[in-house]
């Protein structure tokens, strides 16, 4: 996997691109776009998505406004008119290749949301999809009177930024103790945060609502792939489980990991991840 480094300009924010391009005696048969989850950021997801570019899969995931090396006020993701002109410029970039989409937590909201737009012809319909223990409903957890005054709160006081209330208790079970890993955690803690501004939640509460109302309106020849964690209580695996059963896709499939967390790719059981990865690329013709 070779690792590229972009800055994009889109609608003035200068935003961090992270491409992960397969090795060229590989060469590619396919584009990803990949969207991260809430306080996170595009370099978390690079050894997780190698099963993708190991077999010829480009992947792009880009830092929102926020969030990682992006520039702007932590938490704040920008907004819906913004995510699309991200989604677009990202696109154009495929050419012709076949496209996926993907995302983890808010970064499956974000995919899943992709995909009902596809559905109703906003952007062209990719042929796979990988959903992680998607964030079905972002007012899960939160009191009732937030929850009834966000989008007045959001237009008053768009970057106004509140705790998720999200620790790394909640994402892991364990912490690799390598020197490789506390590199990473050094990093993380750097970049991730815990953060979100009313204007985006705001915005994630509109984009819950559109997957409620449209989820029949996805590609039906989209094959997906679902991962839970069993134990997940950020996105709980009833809410999964239950959304997973409305999708439309004639090739779906539902995976939950007993006991995992929510970031099963950062934990102890992330090669069972990375098998059921392996699997199912395998089983759509990705040879590696």
């Amino acid at each position: 996997m070779k690792i590229e480094n972009q800055r994009v300009d889109i609608h003035g924010h200068l935003l961090h691109r992270l491409v992960l391009h397969p090795d060229n005696r590989v060469g590619e048969c396919a584009a990803a776009i990949f969207y991260h989850g809430q306080g996170d950021y595009a370099e978390r997801y690079a050894e997780v998505l190698e099963p993708f570019t190991d077999r010829g899969i480009r992947c792009v995931v880009t830092d929102l406004p926020g969030h990682g090396y992006s520039p702007g006020r932590r938490g704040h993701g920008g907004d819906a008119q913004l995510l699309d002109a991200m989604i677009q410029n990202t696109l154009e970039s495929f050419g012709a290749l076949p496209q996926m989409v993907m995302g983890h937590s808010m970064g499956g909201l974000l995919a899943l949301r992709h995909l009902v737009l596809a559905g109703l012809g906003k952007f062209p319909e990719p042929q796979w999809a990988w959903i992680n223990a998607p964030l079905i409903r972002p007012a899960h957890g939160k009191s009732e009177l937030l929850v009834r005054s966000a989008h007045t709160l959001g237009r008053w006081f768009p970057e106004l930024t509140i705790s998720t209330g999200v620790t790394s208790k909640m994402c892991r079970s364990s912490e690799d103790s390598s020197e490789t890993e506390k590199e990473r955690r050094a990093l993380r803690h750097k970049l991730w945060h815990s953060r979100i501004s009313l204007g985006w939640g705001s915005s994630l509460l509109s984009m819950g609502s559109l997957l409620e109302e449209f989820t029949e309106s996805m590609p039906k020849e989209t094959s997906i792939l679902f991962t839970q964690g069993g134990d997940d209580v950020i996105c709980p695996p009833k809410f999964a489980r239950e959304f997973f059963k409305r999708l439309p896709q004639k090739d779906k499939r539902y995976h939950e990991f007993s006991g995992a967390l929510h970031e099963l790719f950062a934990d102890e059981g992330k090669q069972e991840l990375m098998d059921v990865l392996e699997s199912w690329l395998r089983s759509q013709g990705f040879e590696s």
